[in-house]
């Protein structure tokens, strides 16, 4: 896998998606970068702050003046933070050090691991008390494995810490010495691999990836091949439902990456469907259906096993009544890619009109399979109290995504209704080519809203105001930037 050259650098990150998934190695196609374009304005108007007296709304001014509003707040809220944590101190901060790597070399394999920190803090009445700070814009500290490196590749007696601008803290990065050695030695291993890059493994890992749009798992129509310098967006089946009721909502996360004012808790009734469909995954597999429930249900609070076991009485009752699947994976990402006119943006935030963009749809199935005639199956499964047919949209994504994949001319999607009164129901749809062709036709228009948001303007995307709006975690943010 590697040469005897110079050695290959390496990031935990990289070695870890790896890991997940051996198809996500290598280039992708050009996903929204609005995240690294606020780190970069963060970090260069945190340093003028610093410089400049603590003047945060100059120093933002200076190097972030091309955000737009709502972006422009979330950095000015960052520096204020960072101003208020290193201005405080009489240290000395020096940002991007020369030596701003900490590297390990894995001189069998010829790798290198590296993690890369901003900030050098270093106490003035004593020189060797220093510390290496990563600036961390998200909710997310320094991962396990990439400490590991920083703390087995530093220099003895310098520190390491996370300036999590956000919450306004210093947090230090540790890890024992036994936790040091063993993320080192899984992530020689992993380095080590002789992996197929083709075989895809999709899975959550997915919605994070920069190859969804390329390495074949949501396929495009007639193989059209997405570029590495493409525009790509990746949307998940469930924010594609909302979309007719507000596009600010969809856009924000997917196109933006704007921090959520609230997390999206489920209620108890979606907790218990979560629960069963966490459960039926194992049993849908399974060679000993029964068995497998009823060592699963013994996991599950005594609170919980009368619905469990209700919600499975009427899975199988319909199992034996209705036409029967061959069960082949339970909880299987599926999706595509559509290829639809928008705008896209160069590095200097300059729009550009009528450009091809790439617009990814991912879903979770409960379960694919086949019918006894071989015909592809997507199963449904629903544990809400109403029995209604599930959404075109989603059904005609669950086809079409399969139909791609698999490159076949027909597929069934069932939705099997568990929860709601009187006896459960399998809801059959079966698209034949005309009714792909059908498919393809109303999740183009349904995605088209998409790829024409602007790519470096937040306010740009309309929002609509409804009961909807109760439950967004973006209402606070969504009300201070309406018109």
């Amino acid at each position: 896998m590697y040469n005897d050259g110079p050695p290959l650098r390496l990031k935990a990150a990289e070695l870890e998606t790896l890991e997940e998934c051996p198809a996500s190695a290598g280039r992708g196609s050009q996903l929204p970068r609005a995240p690294l374009d606020r780190w970069i304005a963060v970090r260069y108007a945190l340093e003028a702050a610093l410089t400049n007296g603590g003047d945060v709304e100059s120093a933002v001014d200076d190097n972030a003046a091309w955000l737009d509003p709502v972006q422009r707040e979330l950095v000015t809220h960052l520096v204020a933070n960072g101003v208020m944590i290193l201005g405080a101190s009489d240290a000395d901060t020096e940002f991007d050090p020369e030596d701003n790597v900490v590297t390990l070399d894995i001189a069998a394999l010829n790798v290198e691991f590296a993690s890369y920190f901003q900030i050098v803090v270093t106490d003035p009445r004593d020189g060797t008390n220093t510390e290496c700070l990563k600036i961390r814009t998200g909710r997310e500290g320094t991962s396990r494995s990439e400490a590991a490196i920083l703390l087995a590749g530093g220099d003895v007696g310098i520190g390491f810490a996370d300036l999590m601008l956000g919450e306004g803290t210093i947090e230090p990065i540790e890890l024992s010495t036994s936790g040091i050695e063993d993320e080192i030695a899984r992530l020689t291993e992993l380095a080590g691999l002789e992996s197929d890059l083709r075989n895809r493994i999709p899975g959550r890992q997915c919605y994070r990836c920069d190859r969804v749009a390329t390495c074949g798992q949501y396929p495009t129509s007639d193989g059209y091949r997405v570029g590495s310098r493409q525009r790509t967006i990746k949307v998940s089946k469930s924010d594609v439902l909302r979309l007719d009721q507000c596009q600010r909502r969809l856009a924000w996360k997917a196109v933006y990456a704007i921090p959520a004012d609230q997390a999206d808790e489920p209620g108890p009734a979606a907790m218990t469907g979560l629960l069963f469909h966490e459960i039926l995954a194992g049993v849908l597999v399974s060679e000993d259906p029964d068995g497998t429930f009823s060592a699963l249900l013994g996991r599950v609070s005594p609170d919980d096993r009368d619905a469990m076991t209700t919600l499975y009485d009427r899975h199988k009752q319909i199992e034996s009544s209705h036409v029967p699947v061959d069960y082949g994976l339970a909880e299987y990402q599926v999706g595509a890619t559509f290829i639809l006119e928008g705008l896209d943006a160069d590095r200097d935030g300059n729009v550009k009109p009528g450009v091809a963009v790439a617009v990814t749809v991912i879903a979770r199935t409960d379960a694919v399979g086949r019918e006894p005639d071989n015909t592809p199956v997507v199963i449904e499964h629903r544990t809400g109290k109403s029995s209604d047919r599930i959404d075109d949209r989603e059904t005609a994504l669950y086809a079409v995504s399969v139909a791609r994949l698999l490159r076949v001319d027909e597929v069934a999607v069932h939705q099997h209704s568990l929860g709601a009164k009187g006896d459960p129901e399998c809801i059959r749809i079966v698209y034949d080519a005309q009714g792909l062709a059908q498919a393809e036709e109303l999740l183009t228009q349904v995605l088209a809203p998409i790829p024409a948001w602007s790519p470096v303007d937040a306010t740009d995307p309309p929002y609509s105001v409804g009961e909807w709006c109760t439950t967004c975690p973006y209402q606070q943010r969504c009300t201070q930037f309406r018109d």
